[in-house]
């Protein structure tokens, strides 16, 4: 598990600069939870990762919500901007305590750095209810754009850098696939952010979302 330090206000500084807004604008959220929702419309929501709360504030129209992120930065941010119904706190993947499960868990861009990718999600898999929804976004290494998001990604607490394959191949050993998409994003010239989820070219963007179902242990 990695520790707090590497995620406090310089990380989040190194990573986004003065843009995190703008690279994590709302359109981005609402493609998100047109996925989602596809597959689940309500119920409870933990958001692991959820650093400055901006997905919990979009899915709370949908959601009972809360988040957690292994920042102590980032969950003081969250909770002086989030209304006081969306409880935050911080914890990592891979350690969160299992006294109370979920109807969904989300992890965006969050698996790929944890130390031990079975630990997180063996932990994930007990924070889910029956037939609860688990959903995450990863950076995908390999296709014909894999060279490019391994020379872009200069985030050295990325641990797994990886294929599509691999991530749909880990998952599904402990959840059912219910679907996959390819996720197309890149911030311009500091001030536009593209963020296009497609099936169609799924096999080469650069980043992937997959959503999966929890159902008797494999």
């Amino acid at each position: 598990m990695k520790n707090d330090n590497e995620f406090s206000k310089l990380y989040f500084d190194t990573a986004y600069g003065p843009y995190y807004q703008l690279r994590n604008p709302r359109h981005k959220w609402v493609s998100f939870l047109a996925e989602i929702r596809k597959h689940i419309s309500k119920g409870e929501l933990l958001d692991i990762g959820c650093a400055y709360g901006l997905f919990l504030k979009e899915a709370s129209q949908y959601f009972e919500c809360t988040g957690t992120d292994i920042s102590e930065h980032a969950i003081s941010y969250a909770r002086s901007t989030l209304p006081d119904d969306i409880e935050v706190f911080v914890g990592a993947a891979g350690s969160l305590p299992s006294n109370r499960q979920y109807d969904l868990v989300t992890c965006f861009d969050v698996l790929e750095h944890t130390e031990d990718l079975g630990e997180a999600l063996d932990n994930i898999y007990t924070l889910l209810k029956e037939n609860g929804v688990l959903v995450i976004t990863v950076p995908v290494y390999d296709g014909p754009l894999g060279w490019l998001v391994n020379i872009l990604d200069k985030d050295t607490t990325h641990t797994y850098r990886s294929s599509c394959g691999f991530w749909l191949d880990e998952v599904s050993k402990r959840f059912d696939i219910l679907d996959h998409v390819g996720i197309w994003r890149y911030f311009f010239f500091h001030k536009y952010y593209l963020n296009l989820v497609s099936r169609k070219t799924r096999n080469i963007t650069p980043a992937m979302m997959i959503l999966a179902r929890k159902t008797a242990k494999k």
